[in-house]
């Protein structure tokens, strides 16, 4: 689709799309990352953090290249799988399409946030049984983790307060296992992009592909609770690039 004329919704891009940055959308590189500002109503700017990988696909979007002809270029000059390559190049696009960061794509904008904090569960809860694959394709279930607590992080690789926060909590990953408490990330995204940012973090812990788990339906990224011996929730919700480590330390009994 070559469609210009701001009738397309974000979910209708498709690799014939001409992705074009939206006029008046300024960015600033930090650490190989890119912070996005784009002009929103009431004179103010929405800012949207890229990771590096996002940042190298907004560096390419020039207006005239299909995604088509995108997706084979980095899939060429990175020899990665096209069809991985396809799938975030395509998610990506149109996560941008919904934030008004694109020409002719329909801005789909979130619900206004409250001012209030997410309640979260209550203490005692019990953690829906899971069981998912890890990054290898293996599969994790919570009856591995019987018997003793963990802490369970709803991430994403693609969310940049994660990727801030991932070196924090991979300087505490031994102190866990020293005190055999585990770190479980429920995360979105596949498994090449997941492993991308543990590698380049050192972060070390158990990763399982997204399930919707609904202890974290509709909570964003990061947050997370500790889970007890016995499956059930033994902390209040912890929300954001500061509280997530936080509850890591308290744990410890480091802060």
């Amino acid at each position: 689709m070559t469609t210009t004329d701001g009738d397309l919704h974000a979910d209708e891009i498709d690799e014939q799309f001409v992705p074009r940055p939206r006029r008046g959308v300024s960015f600033v590189e930090v650490d190989d990352e890119l912070v996005i500002a784009a002009p929103a109503d009431g004179g103010h700017f929405d800012a949207h953090w890229l990771d590096r990988t996002a940042a190298v696909v907004w560096r390419t979007l020039d207006g005239s290249t299909t995604l088509e002809g995108l997706i084979d270029e980095l899939s060429d000059a990175f020899a990665a799988d096209r069809d991985v390559v396809r799938a975030d190049v395509l998610e990506l696009a149109r996560s941008l399409g919904r934030a008004g960061l694109l020409e002719a794509v329909v801005a789909e904008p979130p619900p206004a946030p409250t001012a209030s904090r997410p309640h979260g569960l209550p203490l005692g809860t019990p953690v829906p049984a899971w069981n998912l694959r890890d990054l290898a394709g293996r599969e994790v279930a919570s009856d591995d983790f019987a018997g003793r607590q963990y802490v369970l992080v709803n991430w994403s690789p693609s969310c940049g307060f994660c990727v801030r926060v991932a070196s924090e909590l991979a300087a505490l990953t031994d102190a866990l296992h020293a005190e055999n408490i585990g770190l479980v990330l429920l995360a979105s995204g596949n498994a090449t992009t997941n492993r991308h940012l543990l590698e380049e973090t050192g972060l070390a812990c158990t990763v399982v592909l997204q399930d919707d788990l609904q202890v974290f339906r509709g909570l964003g990224t990061p947050c997370a609770y500790l889970v007890d011996a016995d499956g059930r929730l033994a902390s209040e919700l912890a929300v954001g690039a500061g509280q997530v480590p936080a509850l890591l330390r308290r744990v410890l009994g480091k802060s």
